[in-house]
């Protein structure tokens, strides 16, 4: 399913929730748009199912859908041992037909970065469109453009992360954008040390695509979606040049 290596980094589900824990931010709006519109909902790119999961702790009928193998089996496993029912979908958020609509479709984690071009962005709005209902309400985020987000370096010394199973990952990342693309690549140096000694180096690479506030609002309209409301962070002010994130709550047009 995977094109290219840019989505490789995130084979190790406990990686991804160690970096993530604590994590909380998007919570209080994604479950305020879920007490507005109910379920079912969907949740796009939903990795290790975090937030699918506290969703249908709330009671809700979640769908979490990813295109990694080894993070929907991870959330169902978390699933599972907190008693919770998810229905996950192994698929690629461009070209997926579930046969069912949702009145709630999420995508968070800033994942909507990973589709990488135009065709590919088109792809998943028309699969949101073709999954979401006529009064429903698509909830996603990116971050904003600014000149902090695409210059600065996230860490600029090494990061620690202990997994569950007793493995420390020491990580070091480079980053460099190009304006062409709007594609911000990283890369990943990795360095993994085992309970038994074992060490092991690797390096992944990932890419992000920056979207701009205007265009975004182009892409939404061409593609028959309504921009109902846009933030600039989880605590729903106003979007400005600043602002890290873009957040937008839409719902189909027409």
């Amino acid at each position: 399913m995977l094109e290219n290596d840019y989505l490789e980094g995130y084979r190790d589900p406990q990686a991804y929730d160690a970096e993530d824990a604590g994590y909380v931010a998007d919570i209080p709006l994604t479950e305020q748009l879920a007490q507005s519109h109910g379920g079912p909902i969907l949740d796009i790119a939903c990795g290790t199912g975090t937030m699918a999961i506290y969703l249908a702790k709330q009671g809700y009928a979640v769908t979490g859908l990813d295109i990694i193998p080894e993070m929907t089996n991870w959330a169902a496993q978390k699933a599972i041992a907190q008693n919770v029912s998810v229905e996950w979908v192994l698929a690629d958020a461009r070209a997926f037909h579930l046969g069912k609509q949702f009145t709630f479709i999420t995508l968070l984690g800033n994942a909507f970065q990973h589709f990488l071009t135009r065709q590919d962005q088109e792809g998943l709005l028309a699969c949101v469109r073709e999954h979401l209902q006529a009064e429903g309400c698509f909830l996603f985020v990116t971050r904003n453009p600014t000149p902090k987000n695409l210059a600065q370096a996230r860490f600029t010394e090494p990061h620690e992360y202990t997994m569950p199973d007793g493995r420390r990952l020491v990580a070091t990342e480079t980053q460099h954008y190009d304006a062409i693309t709007q594609i911000q690549h990283y890369t990943f140096h990795n360095q993994w040390f085992h309970p038994d000694g074992q060490h092991v180096e690797k390096t992944d690479y990932t890419a992000l695509r920056y979207v701009f506030p205007q265009e975004m609002e182009a892409l939404l309209y061409y593609n028959g979606f309504q921009i109902r409301a846009c933030y600039g962070d989880w605590q729903q002010t106003p979007l400005t040049a600043d602002s890290r994130s873009m957040i937008y709550v839409c719902q189909k047009s027409g």
